[in-house]
């Protein structure tokens, strides 16, 4: 029973793993559109905007990605994960939304 239990927490925080790698894929996005600033590209003002959206959903999925590795409660963990994973999803999807929407107004 104790190998189950501790197979269940490491999926458990794999999901908040996974958050914290998306969240990362979308500072690289944040990156990127800092250096094309940079460079002085002319960018119309509706992108701008597109870059803070996906920031909504993955903001709330990083904090419980952190409290989701700092406890060990099974009462905690069963409420943190499933919040991370829709917050993380829903950020990816966002993120995904933002690049398509880059390319078709930017060309």
């Amino acid at each position: 029973m104790e190998a189950a239990e501790e197979a269940k927490l490491t999926l458990q925080r794999l999901v908040g793993k996974v958050a914290l790698l998306l969240t990362f894929i979308y500072v690289l996005f944040l990156l990127g559109g800092v250096m094309t600033l940079a460079r002085g590209r002319d960018v119309s003002p509706f992108t701008w905007p597109l870059f803070v959206l996906p920031a909504t959903a993955f903001v709330p999925a990083v904090l419980f990605a952190v409290k989701l590795h700092q406890t060990s409660d099974p009462v905690k963990l069963k409420d943190l994960w499933k919040r991370c994973a829709v917050y993380a999803i829903i950020g990816f999807a966002l993120l995904l939304a933002m690049a398509f929407s880059l390319i078709e107004l930017n060309g």
